[in-house]
């Protein structure tokens, strides 16, 4: 049985129809002569016409034949054809549809072409250039004649995709967002009420014919790109914040095309069409590869007069000192060099914030790792009916970013309601509205922020530390730009007894990018201790390891359940700690497993559930390095017992499989009990988890032995 309910024949009829009656409803100021039309003559047709214009509308293909077109809810195509044509909804190909004519056909189909008309080709040539050979050596009507059957082409595409950007608010070509909300496979957010996206027909315009020329950029050949810088000047001028946006973008784009080019010309006179500060930046650098001095100096002093923000500043802050002020290294630099320096473990190598987690913990700070979670989280808490509850909040069912939040309007939205919440999370009353927003809302999907465990407890431990005006001040500046202050923020939020600070870690060789230095000083500024943690990875002799092995149902973890752990603890060689328990699976033990390990259903009955000794294998195994025999057996399988619980479970790794096949190569087998005769380790009771991992720890030591006499020989 299907676990998806099954759609009518014409579920897209439905679906093209619904989407009519909503642009007609909620954007009845934006559509012009041409959408009202065709929605009238639309609505005009027989039902089956209107399926097949809907059916090639949805289609990619730009050109059908009838053969195409065969649908089982559709009868007699050729008379729903020819309606359509008289209504204007579909045409026979023309000269203008060649080339889209020739994309739809099959290399061999277009080499058969031109070997059959003389045409030149390679077998190197891709199919677009074996296409645009045919298209310049063939004749159109010659082409056309070849084909027994008529061409159909759709109209109304342009208002098709017109009406559909208006819906969703970005390019789409089918209503399959539909289909998969009505299958269940989508969620989406009803209100009673939708905002229009759009503020006018002309802003409207204008950002469908930017994002189209933005998406006409991806993957376009240097005659596109030439083709549309020529083309430029037709486009809408930008009357909005929204349209101004995409325009900068597409500027800029073009920008770095002829700056790619080498045409420094065309590409500063493109960048200077764009109000980007990327724009800004390439330009200065461009100007200043070419000497132009004078000119550099301007626009930096400018931009330090007034950034658009701090990233700007920090860029022309920086290159007027390394530029013209002697300074041999910048503030990035700087900023690393300065910064805090820890050795890790090489065996955290890859999982720096990790390591940066447990040497804080080591100094009695509770450690976070939220980057980009924190704030936004506290934002959308805080306004949380503002951005979700308050009427027309999204544009459609399929929106989840608040409308408030669209070319930063969200202060000039809600004036009174920001000023009121900045004011208490200043005098410290900022956690009974964040208290109250979880109590009604905690764990509803949303598009600025996602939900984590614990995500309460940490907000409250934050607030009753924090310094509350430099919360306050934190997230004005997201009111203020909640976009622009999207991502940079620093890994980790470390929070004590009377203090809290934010910490920005990289690895050898990680450099900070300009965005997450901004951030940085965003939270200085405001009153926040921010700063980088640089981490080294080596072996660490004095690193403590946990060797687990565990007795499970099954081999598949999604599926099955642990039954036992057997945990030894490992520190300079020496075992200095064990940990042991059966667990209930709370499902019955298969027969061949109680004749592999000896666990049957009567030991197990009484035994603690995994969820009972969570906390204490957690506590057990906290800041060391995990270790087994096939790491990811046993790691995969506690990750999945952890994530049931909806508990983090993350540790560096150590297999004894693979670091005893680099370190002792060229044995007969590496499971553990031939390694154990092999190496005279004691295996008293094998498939059980203490005795394999007590077997496993003795691997351990002799791969740590080779491990720290290479660091001590280099």
């Amino acid at each position: 049985m299907s676990p998806f309910p099954v759609l009518p024949p014409t579920y897209y009829h439905a679906h093209f129809s619904e989407m009519l009656a909503f642009v007609r409803e909620v954007y009845a100021t934006v559509l012009g002569e041409s959408e009202h039309a065709f929605i009238a003559a639309f609505e005009g047709l027989s039902l089956e016409a209107q399926c097949l214009f809907i059916r090639m509308s949805n289609r990619k293909r730009p050109v059908f034949s009838v053969a195409d077109l065969v649908y089982a809810e559709i009868g007699e195509i050729e008379w729903r054809l020819e309606e359509l044509a008289e209504a204007g909804f579909a045409r026979h190909a023309a000269a203008a549809d060649y080339r889209a004519w020739l994309d739809t056909l099959t290399r061999p189909v277009l080499e058969q072409i031109a070997r059959d008309h003389d045409i030149a080709m390679s077998r190197q040539w891709s199919k677009a250039q074996v296409a645009r050979a045919v298209e310049a050596g063939l004749p159109f009507d010659d082409f056309s004649a070849a084909f027994s059957h008529t061409t159909w082409v759709p109209g109304h595409r342009d208002t098709v995709a017109f009406l559909l950007y208006l819906y969703f608010g970005k390019l789409s070509d089918n209503l399959t967002a539909f289909t998969l909300r009505d299958l269940g496979v989508v969620s989406v957010r009803g209100q009673a009420a939708y905002q229009a996206r759009f503020i006018s027909r002309e802003e409207a315009l204008g950002g469908h014919a930017y994002t189209q020329a933005l998406k006409s950029l991806k993957r376009a050949t240097p005659e596109d790109y030439r083709r549309l810088a020529e083309q430029a000047g037709l486009l809408p001028q930008a009357t909005t914040p929204f349209v101004g946006g995409l325009r900068d973008r597409l500027m800029h784009d073009l920008g770095r095309f002829f700056e790619r080019q080498k045409d420094t010309d065309q590409a500063i006179g493109f960048y200077a069409q764009s109000g980007l500060f990327e724009s800004q930046e390439r330009t200065i650098r461009l100007l200043h590869g070419r000497g132009e001095t004078e000119r550099v100096l301007g626009l930096l002093e400018s931009m330090l007069d007034a950034p658009a923000h701090d990233e700007a500043f920090l860029f022309a802050d920086d290159f007027y000192r390394r530029k013209f002020g002697r300074k041999r290294t910048s503030a990035f630099t700087d900023l690393l060099r300065d910064a805090e320096e820890i050795n890790a473990d090489d065996l955290y190598r890859g999982l720096p914030e990790l390591a940066a987690i447990r040497h804080y913990e080591a100094q009695g700070w509770t450690a976070y790792h939220v980057e980009n979670g924190l704030w936004p989280a506290l934002f959308g808490l805080l306004f949380w009916n503002e951005l979700f509850e308050h009427p027309g909040s999204l544009a459609s069912e399929f929106d989840w970013m608040p409308q408030a939040l669209k070319d930063n309007r969200f202060v000039a939205l809600f004036p009174h309601v920001v000023a009121e919440r900045l004011a208490a999370l200043e005098t410290g009353r900022g956690w009974p509205l964040i208290a109250d927003t979880l109590a009604r809302c905690e764990g509803r999907e949303n598009g600025v922020f996602g939900w984590w465990p614990g995500l309460g407890d940490l907000m409250h431990d934050f607030l009753n530390v924090a310094p509350s005006k430099a919360v306050r001040d934190i997230i004005a500046a997201l009111c203020s730009d909640f976009q622009g202050l999207g991502d940079g923020f620093p890994d980790l939020l470390l929070i004590g007894p009377d203090s809290v600070r934010f910490i920005e870690v990289k690895a050898e060789g990680d450099q900070v990018r300009r965005h997450q230095l901004a951030r940085l000083n965003l939270l200085r500024q405001a009153g926040f201790e921010a700063g980088i943690l640089r981490v080294a990875f080596r072996p660490d002799p004095d690193q403590v390891y946990t060797v687990v092995d565990i007795e499970t149902t099954g081999g598949q973890a999604a599926y099955e359940r642990v039954t036992e752990i057997g945990a030894v603890k490992v520190r300079n060689g020496e075992i200095i700690d064990t940990w042991q328990s059966l667990i209930n699976p709370e499902r019955r033990i298969p027969a061949f497993i109680t004749e592999l390990t000896g666990i049957n259903n009567e030991m197990v009955r009484d035994a603690p559930r995994f969820a009972d000794i969570a906390d204490a294998f957690d506590a057990f195994l906290k800041g060391t390095v995990f270790v087994a025999h096939n790491v990811n057996f046993d790691y995969g399988f506690l990750s999945a017992e952890y994530r049931r619980l909806e508990r983090p479970f993350r540790y560096p790794k150590l297999c004894t499989v693979a670091s005893m096949r680099r370190h002792f190569p060229g044995l007969a087998a590496y499971g553990l009990a031939p390694l154990s005769r092999e190496f005279g380790i004691e295996l008293k009771n094998h498939h059980r988890a203490l005795s394999d991992a007590m077997a496993a720890a003795e691997l351990l030591k002799m791969v740590n032995e080779k491990r720290l006499s290479a660091v001590t020989a280099s």
